[in-house]
Order: structure tokens, then C-alpha cells, then sequence
């Protein structure tokens, strides 16, 4: 590769030109006959003295036309130079640490004229290593992983064999935040053999990861005499559509129930996206979905329905048709789904009497269902048994007019909302606000959302649901709102300090002050309710009401235990599973997306709940790939367990804007990198540009046209 290239290749024709000056010179020159005139031959003396001064000036007009008309065509072709060709001719420099940084970032997976950029910066990389001396010392880096180099401070004495580890390195579904990666490689740097260093990056130039500062590193490697290139082999194509999310909107999954999902499609191009079909795959098959219409620009969040007839594990993908970035169309989670949902009531003031029990009316509305009757396993405790029930971890519990808990009580309250189970608390006469406030509310630390003030004895009617996103009590929006305003109160809970950020009031009172009803608060993994009414038919006839039913169900399917989110993953994420308390795996390992074998996990002790106890965690660091991860172990019974992981492309990478390399160049604080374009040329090897000097011609011939007129005067004085 050599070190100047052409971005007008064809105007060097134009060089040709240059003979013209030589023509007219050979064609003009004065030939005549030979006459013998005595006056003239006083004159032979003097011409054959200055004949040579003559021919000197002559020959230097000449050759001065010549090169004006050489620089100009050469200026016009708009030359280049490049330093991976100069590399080659600075052959005996003195021996240099060299560092080749390859982004393998999502972005660099979007196709241009039939190439990606990540193929452009693997040929270019290949041919770097043409360049490096046999006594200098390479290391090679890719971006998704810098803390752990492919080659570290190696002589190149086979070319081909690092050509050919280049070119088996595959590209990432990570995002690449270039701070953190450009501080892993300082230490690599920091660490070279020999004093002269200098870094080689290859990247797309995408302004996503470039968002943080980089000038101190700058200004550091400025102060070492760091040399930095920065090799750009991205396209100036921004236009894409991506599939940002897909997630699972109901918080529980039954079998044989329908579940909501969602996938959130964005339209980065500039024309309206319609009659498209994506594909929705169900434990691998397949089924067309017909996308909206999406406009330029815009954003659809789509609704997806699957029924899942069986209970465990399930894995559904939603994937876009191809377009010139495939690495963002497909997207991929992980259902765990339950034959029941287990609710544990705890009535703090049981009857015997058919529903005069606290929580009676609350297990009628969670036993009745359409089709799904037994999705629903109700149990009924007393406050007693709390301490235990506590133990057996439920999906959801309810506090119906408990009077108080202990502090041992409200701890494990905490520990098990906070590892994901669902919490209610319903309010009445025997309830003491001063400890519900003290361990439960804990000054906004604690589970509730508000802290209890006094009951207030005030009727009024109506219920005024808030038009809350993806909240618990969303399906009561559907109802007719006479149906609600119909609600009968009686007494309700006046509460106070409402206003904590990670709590939410979803419904209110229809009176003047529109009292708070129930209130959402997020606590860890897992979700607490408030309602300021018991749960029976002292405070309100609402039990008796059918929306009461569909207010408790859509509650409990809306906060109860759920495994959804756990199970997912950005690429590039460490992959962490946690073994139940004192299971113990054997022999773990995990099958990745396009492996070839499994893999063997590694397993580390968790300590970090002393509640909970130790407890051995699967971890797998190597997610750089989107797909299905299956882990596979043998618990201490010697039994066979799996596990599926989803790992999703990171959005970030969808985000195609391009950085400016004036921008980019003026972020290095006093460092100033080498910015080189790299484009593809088609069929022909790659073509890479860097600093165009067409200026510096310019202003050359520019000199040369004042020195041949000054020149060409002077020749033509009087002698």
C-alpha cells in the first residue's frame, strides 16, 4: 500500500500537459541560414560568451513551465497522504510498542455497498501488521474486551499467523464506551517494552460511546509522546430501523393464559415503514406478525399476545426483516411460566361467620375467575402464623387489619419484597399506625409508600383510577366510569408524606381533597399496595360490587412474584445466576449462541444477605453474543438442571449519528490523533485516505507562477 493516493485519479492524465512547454520551446526556436557579414563578426566574441548563460535560463523557464503544469493537474487529482504507508518507509525508525485497538461494537455490523465496516477494519487491520517492524513489539486489542488483549507485546515474525487471528475475531453485540476501554489500554500502553508507543485505532466513528471525556488521556499521552491514529472505516449511512425493546408487559405469566408483550420499533429513516411483516417465534416457531405504519422517525410500541399451554421455562424472539444493520432486528426473552399463583392472606381479625373474616370478601374475588379458576392458590392465615409463612416465600401476602408486626417480622417483610414477592396492606380500626410507620414506613426508607395518619369516618362515592402506564390497576380504566362512581365509603385512612419519587398514587377518592386510595411503591425487585379502606365491608360496600373482583385480581396478577427481567441481559453484561439457599451445582457449564460446545461456568460464593446465607452463583463473562445462553448443572441430588438466559443487542448501538473527526479530534485536549478515513472501493482492496495536501500544492504553485513571471521578465531583458 503506498503513501499517496488519489481522490481524482483520472485527472492525472492532465500530467501529459507538461510536454506542452517542451513542444513550443523545440518548435519556436529560431533556425537560420548562415551568412558571413564582417560587422557581425565583431559581434562572435561577445555571443559565444553569454550563449551559455542564454541556454541556462532558457532550460530553467523550461523546466519551471513544466513543473507548473505538472503541479496543477497533480493538485487537481486531489492527492492524499496516508501514514500506514509511510509506516513502510520509516522502516529504520527506532523500535516501537504498538497498539491496534478493533472496534467490534454492534454498530460496526451495518452494511454498506455489501460490506460492513467491521470487514473494512479487519482488511485494514490485516494489512497494518504488514507494516509493523520485525523488532517492534504488537499487541492487539478488541474493543468489547480491552482488559484482555488478543496478542500482548509480540515480535511479528509470521505475519500471516496474526493476519489469520484477525480475521477470526467475530464482532460483538456489545455497546463500547471508549473511556473506559482507552483507560484499559493506557495501561497496556504504560506497560510497553520500548519508549516510542503508539496506538492504533480502528472504529466507525459512531458518536455513541464518544460521549465521555477523553481529554485528560489526551492531554496524559500528550505529555508521554503517545502517537494516536485513528482509523475511520464507517459509512456516512445513518438511516435504520431498529427493534429497541421487547419485554413482557404482564407481570405473571399462567399457563394457558394469554401474557402481553411489547416490542418498541423505531423508524430511523426517512420514509414511512409499512406492509412489513416481523416474525414472532414461540420456543422456536415461528408465526408473521403485520407491523403498523411507522412514520420517519417515529416510534411503534406493539402489542404481542402468546399462550404458553405449559408450565417452566419459555423463550419467544421477535425479529424485523433485514435490512442493511441486522444486528439490532432481533430481540429475545425468557417467560417462566406458573401453573399458580400462590397468595397467602393473613386476616387480622378472623370470623366464623361465612365472610365476616377481614380478608373473606378479598379470597371470594381472588377464587372467582373466567376459564382460569385455578390460576389462584388462596390460602387464609391468621397473624399468628405470619412468622412462617414469611419462611415459605409466597408470591403475594396480604395484611388485612393486622395490628402490628415485629421488627423480626417487618426485616424479613423487606428481604423477601425486595428478592421480588408482592405485598398488600389493607388498613382498618385494630391497625397501629404508630408501628406500621415505625418499621414499615421507616421515614420513607422502609415498605409503605405514605405514612398512616388517622382514619377519617366521611362518606362519599366514586373511584378515580389515574391513568398510570403498565399499572396494576390499568383494566379498570375499561370500565364505564358510572361503574365506579357507584363505590359507597364509608371511613378510609388519611395519610401523609405522599410525595416519595419511587411511589405512585394509582387511584383516588372522588371527594374534595381526592384522598389517595391505593398507592404503588417499587422496593427492589418486588411491590407494595396501600389502600387507605380494609379489605371487608366495615368501611365500604365496595366487596360486594363486581368491580371489586377485577380491582383484586388485576392487583395481584399486577405486584405478585415474578421472574420477568431476571432472565435478561444486555450483551456485554456479566451473566450471574444465583442457586437457591444450599443447592449446590456440579460440573456447571453454559452453551452459547453459535458455539461450537459448552463452555464451563465458574461458580462464586454469595455472602452479601447474611439472612439469606451463602449461596453459590453461576458466572459466565463472556456475553458479548445476543442470543438463548443454556445453563446446564447437577444439583446435590445428582439431578440434572437447566436454566435460559437471554442476552439482547445493546440499544445504544442503534443510535447510528456520526461524530465530526473535527469534533472528535478536538476532544483529546493537547493530543491531537491522526484522523484517517478508510472506505471500501468495491471489488478493489481497501482504499484508505488520510490528510489531503492539495492545499499545500496550491499554495506552491502559486510561488511558482510569481517566480516564472519574475523569471520570464527578467530572461527578457535588453542585453
Amino acid at each position: 500500500m503506498s503513501g499517496i493516493s488519489f481522490l481524482n485519479a483520472p485527472l492525472l492524465w492532465g500530467l501529459a500537459l507538461a510536454t506542452i512547454p517542451i513542444l513550443i520551446h523545440l518548435l519556436f526556436r529560431r533556425r537560420f541560414r548562415r551568412v558571413d557579414w564582417a560587422p557581425m563578426r565583431y559581434l562572435k566574441l561577445s555571443i559565444q560568451k553569454n550563449r551559455r548563460r542564454y541556454r541556462v535560463e532558457q532550460l530553467l523557464l523550461l523546466l519551471l513551465r513544466t513543473a507548473i503544469v505538472l503541479a496543477m493537474f497533480f493538485m487537481l487529482s486531489r492527492p492524499v497522504m496516508h501514514a500506514e504507508g509511510l509506516a513502510g518507509w520509516l522502516a529504520g525508525r527506532s523500535r516501537t510498542s504498538q497498539l491496534l485497538v478493533i472496534d467490534d461494537s454492534l454498530s460496526m455490523g451495518f452494511r454498506d455497498t455489501g460490506r460492513s465496516a467491521f470487514d473494512r477494519a479487519s482488511e485494514l487491520a490485516r494489512e497494518l501488521v504488514n507494516h509493523v517492524g520485525p523488532q517492534d513489539r504488537f499487541t492487539l486489542v478488541v474493543a468489547s474486551r480491552p482488559q484482555q488483549p488478543v496478542l500482548r507485546e509480540v515480535e511479528v515474525q509470521n505475519a500471516n499467523e496474526i493476519q489469520q487471528l484477525i480475521a477470526d475475531q467475530p464482532i460483538s453485540d456489545s455497546f463500547v464506551a471508549w473511556k473506559s476501554v482507552l483507560e484499559a489500554v493506557d495501561e497496556l500502553v504504560n506497560s510497553g517494552t520500548f519508549p516510542i508507543r503508539e496506538v492504533t485505532l480502528i472504529t466507525d466513528l459512531r458518536r455513541a460511546g464518544w460521549n465521555d471525556e477523553v481529554a485528560q488521556l489526551g492531554d496524559h499521552w500528550a505529555d508521554s509522546q503517545v502517537r494516536l491514529r485513528i482509523f475511520d472505516v464507517g459509512s456516512e449511512q445513518t438511516e435504520n430501523v431498529a427493534l429497541a425493546e421487547l419485554r413482557q408487559v404482564d407481570r405473571v405469566s399462567l399457563a394457558g393464559a394469554p401474557a402481553l408483550y411489547e416490542a418498541v420499533i423505531r423508524n430511523q429513516t426517512s420514509q414511512d415503514l409499512s406492509g412489513v411483516e416481523a416474525s414472532l417465534s414461540v420456543d422456536g416457531k415461528p408465526t408473521l406478525v403485520r407491523l403498523p405504519t411507522i412514520i420517519p422517525g417515529g416510534t411503534a410500541q406493539m402489542p404481542l399476545l402468546a399462550t404458553l399451554q405449559e408450565s417452566g421455562l419459555h423463550h419467544l424472539s421477535f425479529k424485523l426483516p433485514q435490512d442493511d444493520f441486522a444486528g439490532d432486528d432481533e430481540r429475545f426473552t425468557i417467560t417462566k411460566t406458573q401453573a399458580r399463583l400462590r397468595i397467602v392472606l393473613v386476616d387480622g381479625e378472623p370470623s366464623s361467620e361465612p365472610l365476616a373474616g377481614e380478608v373473606d370478601f378479598l379470597a371470594l374475588a381472588m377464587s372467582l375467575g373466567v376459564g382460569d379458576a385455578d390460576a389462584f392458590q388462596v390460602e387464609i392465615v391468621t397473624d399468628a402464623d405470619l412468622t412462617s409463612v414469611l419462611a415459605a416465600a409466597p408470591d403475594l401476602l396480604v395484611l388485612g387489619n393486622v395490628v402490628s408486626l415485629s421488627a423480626a417480622q417487618a426485616d424479613e417483610l423487606e428481604r423477601q419484597v425486595r428478592a421480588g414477592m408482592g405485598l398488600m396492606v389493607f388498613v382498618g380500626d385494630q391497625v397501629d399506625s404508630s408501628n406500621y410507620n415505625q418499621l414499615l414506613y421507616k421515614s420513607g426508607a422502609g415498605l409503605l409508600p405514605a405514612a398512616l395518619d388517622l382514619p377519617i369516618d366521611e362518606e362519599l362515592s366514586g373511584l378515580i383510577v389515574e391513568p398510570a402506564i403498565d399499572g396494576p390497576l390499568t383494566a379498570l380504566l375499561q370500565l364505564r366510569p358510572a361503574v365506579l362512581e357507584r363505590i359507597r365509603i364509608r371511613k378510609w385512612y388519611q395519610l401523609s408524606a405522599t410525595e416519595q419519587t419511587d411511589a405512585r398514587v394509582l387511584a383516588r377518592w372522588n371527594n374534595a381533597g381526592t384522598a389517595p386510595a391505593v398507592l404503588e411503591k417499587k422496593f427492589g425487585a418486588g411491590s407494595v399496595l396501600l389502600w387507605t379502606v380494609s379489605a371487608d365491608r366495615q368501611w365500604s360496600d365496595w366487596p360486594t360490587d363486581p368491580s371489586y373482583v377485577l380491582a383484586m385480581r388485576e392487583a395481584a396478577a399486577g405486584i405478585a412474584r415474578t421472574d420477568a427481567g431476571l432472565r435478561q441481559l444486555t450483551a456485554g453484561e456479566t451473566l450471574r445466576y444465583p442457586l437457591a439457599k444450599r443447592d449446590v451445582a456440579t460440573a456447571p457449564t453454559v452453551e452459547i449462541p453459535h458455539g461450537t460446545a459448552p463452555e464451563p461456568l465458574a461458580i462464586d460464593i454469595d455472602r452479601s444477605d447474611p439472612a439469606a446465607g451463602e449461596r453459590q452463583v453461576l458466572t459466565y463473562t463472556d456475553t458479548r453474543r445476543a442470543g438463548l445462553y443454556r445453563l446446564n448443572w447437577k444439583d446435590a441430588k445428582g439431578q440434572a438442571q437447566t436454566e435460559l438466559i437471554a442476552v439482547n443487542p445493546d440499544a445504544r448501538e442503534s443510535e447510528l449519528e456520526r461524530i465530526p473527526a473535527d469534533q472528535l479530534r478536538a476532544s483529546w485536549g493537547r493530543l491531537q490523533p491522526e484522523i484517517i478515513v478508510g472506505k471500501s472501493g468495491g471489488d478493489s482492496p481497501i482504499a484508505v485516505r488520510g490528510r489531503e495536501i492539495w492545499r499545500s500544492l496550491a499554495s506552491g504553485l502559486l510561488a511558482m507562477l510569481l517566480v516564472e513571471t519574475c523569471f520570464a521578465t527578467w530572461c527578457g531583458r535588453q542585453r
